[in-house]
């Protein structure tokens, strides 16, 4: 028999954070977590000023087989009564993933939602989806991994793809091989064009407030989207002290005004690689030795400003063409661009010219209730 137990205390919310690593402990591609920092990721989220959330656990006997979360965020609402589920795990088993959806329906029609989605942490401004391409990559920073049979398991509970999500993965010798002739030309006549503004520690706060007003405004049409709050940009801004590169976060400038943004940031994943989520002291000793060996990163922010795009049309070349030359001179070896939606296809052109590969699909489910 399975029983559903909420989360009610700081033991259970262990529980609920070292599932997913035990869980996923034999895959040599996952990356586990610092558990520290999943606590304060669930517990001081400043998701919490604009939503509510509740966390469950599926137990056989002692056994906890699965997690699930349920949450509604008021800013969506705005634009639907559409519930979220996130931080699902389970064991291969379908009986498992069908009680907690269920478990995760009956919150949301309990909220008074029509239809409920995911998976989010918390929403889809953080973790989303579940890995269905991929599976031979670990994962980036803040991305998804899972095991194979999660996307036929959700499937068989009645729910349905809504929405898939790319990744991008792209080298310098791959774009040294691959980048169109057309790119080149627009990055070498852009040069003169914009100004790079570099985002540093010194300047972080009052730039992540503006970099999110551009993401904002950027992808205020797109497919799910909700506003990042300020307070959300601050903790953000807060997240990025310890691993911000300013060579590859920057503003793009035209007119004296900043008008596009790109923010990447070092791949902390390689250094937590083969590591235990920060059970053994010796796990930071590893994780601080390692943070100067990084050789990747990940481009999680990239906006142009709706006011800009028809004057400067060429500008979102010029982002992915400069933070790729600037990744290179600064040593990084690979870069992930996470991620895209599947029918964006402005931007998934743009980011297929530089030579960069989709090799990581991740899929978003949705239910009517």
């Amino acid at each position: 028999m399975i029983e559903i137990n909420e989360v009610r205390n700081i033991y259970d919310l262990y529980k609920f954070i070292d599932f997913e690593i035990k869980l996923k402990s034999k895959d040599k591609n996952f990356i586990a977590p610092l558990i520290i920092e999943r606590f304060l990721y669930i517990k001081k989220n400043p998701f919490f000023e604009h939503g509510k959330a509740k966390f469950f656990l599926a137990k056989k006997g002692k056994e906890v087989v699965g997690r699930i979360s349920a949450h509604v965020d008021y800013l969506q609402l705005e634009r639907g009564r559409i519930g979220f589920f996130g931080f699902f795990d389970f064991i291969d088993s379908k009986d498992v993933a069908q009680v907690l959806l269920k478990t995760a329906e009956d919150f949301a029609r309990s909220e008074g939602l029509e239809k409920i989605r995911g998976p989010f942490s918390f929403n889809i401004n953080g973790e989303c989806g579940v890995l269905v391409e991929g599976f031979d990559f670990p994962p980036y920073i803040m991305m998804t991994h899972n095991p194979k049979y999660y996307d036929d398991i959700i499937k068989s509970c009645g729910f349905q793809k809504v929405k898939d999500l790319f990744a991008w993965r792209v080298t310098k010798k791959i774009t040294d091989q691959k980048a169109s002739s057309l790119l080149r030309s627009i990055w070498k006549s852009s040069q003169e064009r914009f100004k790079v503004v570099e985002i540093t520690k010194e300047n972080l706060r009052q730039s992540v407030k503006e970099a999110i007003e551009i993401f904002n405004d950027a992808w205020s049409d797109n497919w799910g989207f909700v506003p990042i709050t300020e307070k959300e940009g601050e903790n953000l801004a807060d997240s990025l002290k310890l691993v911000l590169d300013p060579k590859i976060a920057f503003f793009a400038q035209a007119d004296g005004k900043n008008q596009a943004v790109c923010i990447a940031v070092p791949n902390i994943n390689e250094a937590l690689k083969n590591l235990s989520g920060g059970k053994r002291l010796y796990d930071y000793i590893k994780l601080f030795l390692r943070l100067r060996k990084i050789r990747s990163i990940r481009v999680m922010i990239l906006g142009v400003r709706k006011s800009a795009r028809s004057k400067y049309p060429y500008l979102p070349f010029f982002l992915v063409g400069e933070v790729i030359k600037r990744g290179a001179e600064r040593g990084y070896q690979e870069a992930e661009m996470s991620w895209t939606l599947e029918d964006n296809e402005r931007i998934n052109k743009i980011i297929h010219i530089t030579g960069a590969e989709r090799y990581k699909v991740y899929r978003i489910y949705e239910k009517e209730l």
